[in-house]
């Protein structure tokens, strides 16, 4: 069983870009997302895969910071990545994908999180926010009796532009391969574990 909530908790701290200044992108961490997919039911064996959006325009890089798989093991020191480009993102947005795999010793409870530096400027409804470390994490919860999950994938990218006393909508497309109900909730964004935003 794999908790939705703190997989939306980054998707949605990320989705406070909606109030963004238009010329505030002076660094290059948008949006971002953690998915997990276990390889083989009967293994503790998971690919874990951290997709980021970017500002393209952004001499900084993707990388170079800790993902911590949560079980106590050595965080591992994700490559320096140049952005890529996809269909449907607009021009200045570029999206990276690293992915790696961990095999977790036991069932239980791990908080999967990773941890970067350089978080756009400009963000409203947070102070300081180029000072304010981006940050994304899951929950995966290893229980054999459950059988094999995985968490939910989010086919809608989280670039979207909100406006000044309009209504702002946004749905991020969750699907999940394993068949589980979804469900929202809205959290404050996080800088660390544990840690909320200014």
């Amino acid at each position: 069983m794999i908790r939705l909530k703190t997989l939306f908790v980054a998707l949605f701290s990320v989705m406070l870009v909606l109030a963004v200044r238009p010329q505030a992108f002076a660094t290059h961490l948008r949006a971002g997302e953690i998915i997990v997919t276990r390889n083989g039911c009967t293994s503790n064996e998971y690919t874990i895969c951290i997709t980021v959006y970017t500002n393209v325009n952004s001499p900084i890089r993707f990388g170079e910071s800790p993902l911590d798989f949560g079980d106590g093991s050595e965080p591992l020191t994700t490559p320096r990545l140049e952005n890529g480009t996809a269909p449907g993102l607009p021009a200045n947005v570029g999206t990276v994908t690293f992915c790696t795999t961990h095999t977790y010793s036991a069932p239980g409870h791990y908080i999967i999180r990773y941890r970067e530096p350089n978080r756009n400027a400009g963000i409203l409804n947070m102070a300081n926010s180029v000072g304010t470390e981006f940050y994304l994490e899951t929950e995966l919860v290893i229980d054999n009796l459950a059988g094999c999950n995985n968490t939910p994938r989010l086919l809608v990218p989280p670039i979207d532009k909100g406006c000044t006393g309009a209504a702002w909508f946004h749905n991020p497309g969750a699907y999940d391969i394993d068949g589980d109900s979804l469900s929202f909730e809205m959290v404050v964004p996080k800088q660390d574990k544990g840690v909320f935003v200014n």
